[in-house]
């Protein structure tokens, strides 16, 4: 089954405050037994002001000078994860995520700065809530966080590169290929 793994790294908390910064597309094929990595998208957005907190840019390591060398506004990385969705025919694939939500309130509000209708499918599933029902079924132990980094640790995924958008989503997939692979 296809699936279309997600991730954003942004300026804090708040879609409605902070910004997004660049956006992980992971185009997977899985089942329980493989996973396959069909095709990858990487979309550096630059804003006019970033509205950032210490602790996200801590935690994201991203420095705002280079990163905008790169950077396209918010209405051409729209574009650009549309071109990457019509590409692959991949509109009515679902999206997964760790702590989907959140990656979607920010490319919700990308879309709206961009003045771009998305294309991504409603459909998601996330990683965390997959994980919680897991040790509600005594299939992981009750005790584990829920974390990106605990899930990775747990099934022994190197997590070193954690906090860039792409290999997120690589780590994501990797954990929610596992979790496919118990249920």
């Amino acid at each position: 089954m296809q699936r279309l793994i997600i991730d954003t790294e942004t300026t804090g908390l708040s879609p409605n405050f902070n910004k997004t910064l660049t956006v992980g597309l992971l185009l997977v094929d899985v089942e329980k037994t493989h996973l396959n990595i069909l095709d990858q998208g990487h979309i550096f957005v630059k804003h006019k002001n970033y509205n950032s907190t210490k602790e996200a840019m801590k935690v994201n390591k991203i420095d705002i000078k280079q990163h905008d060398l790169h950077a396209v506004y918010p209405s051409k990385a729209c574009v650009q994860i549309n071109s990457f969705l019509k590409k692959n025919s991949i509109q009515q694939t679902p999206l997964v995520g760790h702590n989907i939500h959140f990656d979607k309130g920010f490319l919700s509000a990308l879309f709206r700065q961009g003045d771009v209708n998305p294309l991504f499918h409603h459909q998601s599933e996330d990683t965390l809530s997959i994980w919680r029902n897991l040790q509600r079924r005594n299939l992981i132990p009750p005790q584990l966080r829920g974390t990106l980094g605990h899930l990775a640790t747990h099934f022994q995924i190197d997590y070193t590169k954690a906090h860039d958008a792409l290999t997120d989503c690589h780590i994501t997939s990797q954990v929610y290929h596992k979790m496919l692979e118990l249920q």
